[in-house]
């Protein structure tokens, strides 16, 4: 059965509403609610990127894997995503290289790279918002902080049914609007300036694994790319399949401005792109 919320919010025209007016409503609408916010720290994120076309010459710094600065983009090519606006700077990764790998979506025969990052310094923890409770406490391949959290009261479990219902909604691109929910979701929980993270199943891992939603001045200030890899993928029906291509020997870390970091390649040896990776889809 649906709540008085969902009834109300089913009657918003998603493809025309702006995302304001449904942050403003569900503001409302949640006004008292708890969550639980932890200190989470982060020993590695894996990033991913297509970059079959693109120019060697672009991919001698870590910027190349950092979250895209939609600025230096055409405006034809800005987005609705499961936290962020069109237009709206935001890195996404996640805890396992496969659910990266299936959120990007390669085709077959592209060309990937893969970023880690992780704190400059190992003791910064993020405050950290989560969407989705239930599911990562009892999911075995997180390792959930939230064991031991129950909810206040029955009300506020059900809100948050809501609001991870949301962000484990399977979109279409040809209805990315549908995202302007947990879109506005995200806006509420990240208000605050000091939680820089919301973390959520990922729907592309079907719930196995977590996605890490970070806001950009937390990830310019906090964190470093460490590792960097290459990959041709060969797709099917059944699996992705990543062949090593290259991977960064050195990469020379630049404190000031940590997304330019310079990255030096390596080719793969013959013996190494024996060293595939397969994951089911």
């Amino acid at each position: 059965m649906r709540t008085q919320v969902e009834n109300e919010i089913a009657k918003f025209d998603l493809k025309t509403e702006a995302i304001e007016k449904i942050e403003e409503f569900l503001s409302k609408n949640i006004l008292g609610h708890t969550r639980p916010t932890i200190d989470n720290q982060f020993e590695g994120l894996f990033r991913a990127r297509i970059i079959t076309n693109i120019n060697e010459q672009e991919l001698l710094t870590t910027k190349c894997i950092w979250y895209p600065d939609w600025t230096e983009i055409d405006e034809s090519n800005h987005q609705f995503n499961r936290c962020s606006d069109k237009g709206q700077n935001f890195f996404y990764g996640s805890n396992y290289l496969g659910a990266t790998i299936k959120e990007l979506n390669p085709k077959h025969k592209d060309l990937v790279i893969v970023g880690i990052f992780s704190s400059i310094n190992p003791e910064t923890k993020l405050t950290s918002q989560y969407a989705g409770i239930e599911t990562l406490k009892k999911n075995p391949n997180y390792n959930s902080l939230l064991e031991n959290f129950e909810f206040e009261n029955s009300n506020d479990k059900v809100i948050e049914e809501f609001i991870a219902s949301k962000f484990q909604e399977k979109i279409s691109k040809k209805e990315s609007y549908k995202y302007k929910l947990s879109i506005a979701f995200s806006n509420i929980l990240l208000k605050n300036d000091n939680i820089g993270c919301v973390v959520y199943p990922s729907v592309a891992s079907n719930l196995e694994y977590a996605n890490y939603g970070i806001k950009p001045n937390f990830i310019d200030s906090f964190f470093a790319c460490k590792s960097l890899y290459m990959y041709k993928v060969e797709k099917n029906e059944n699996e992705i399949t990543l062949i090593p291509e290259k991977y960064a020997h050195k990469i020379i870390f630049n404190r000031q401005s940590p997304k330019n970091s310079i990255i030096e390649w390596n080719k793969n040896t013959e013996e190494e792109k024996q060293l595939i990776k397969k994951y089911g889809l």
